[in-house]
């Protein structure tokens, strides 16, 4: 039984060594400039399709809560509601569900506005900003890479305003605008 295995892992040694020898034989000196560090190397790569935005009007869902189709960027949005910000100003917060074929691609949705009532005339309210101490979490959380089909996830967006003074405002991201009591 010895002398099978022994003649078995000698067939097998001799025919890798076979095997190696033609492949070097084969190989001639343009082949091994190719692959050395000398030579040159270009890489090519091809950009992610992603799902295409479309100009519409605006979305005005009657109901602050529950999803709402935005068919211009073929997203259904979320309202999640508002709260205090850690370091001032009103954090709203939103989650966005990718329903397109392709990868939605953050510049699509642009950047989120906030209207509020003051005094009888609408105020728009800018993106806080402020230092953080080091470690701490960011104001804004933005889509920052293509969202994945099928793919949800929470937007956070911290504005320069009071929330008690959202009883009576408007928050527009995407092709959707939610208006009335948005102190939820």
């Amino acid at each position: 039984m010895t002398v099978h295995v022994r003649t078995r892992r000698t067939a097998a040694l001799v025919g890798a060594l076979t095997a190696t020898s033609l492949l070097v034989a084969c190989a001639d000196g343009d082949t091994v400039d190719q692959v050395s560090p000398g030579g040159e190397l270009s890489v090519t790569t091809s950009e992610t399709p992603t799902a295409a935005a479309e100009d519409i009007d605006p979305v005005r869902p009657e109901e602050i809560t529950g999803p709402v189709e935005d068919p211009g960027l073929g997203v259904t949005w979320h309202f999640q509601g508002t709260r205090a910000g850690n370091y001032g100003g009103t954090v709203v917060t939103v989650a966005v569900t990718n329903e397109n074929e392709e990868p939605l691609d953050p510049e699509a949705i642009g950047e989120p506005s906030l209207r509020y009532a003051l005094g009888g005339d609408q105020e728009e309210a800018p993106l806080f900003e402020t230092e953080l101490p080091e470690g701490a979490p960011p104001l804004q959380v933005p889509l920052d890479r293509p969202l994945g089909v099928g793919a949800t996830t929470n937007l956070h967006f911290t504005f320069e305003v009071s929330r008690p003074n959202l009883y009576d405002a408007e928050f527009e991201i995407g092709n959707v605008i939610w208006d009335g009591n948005l102190v939820i």
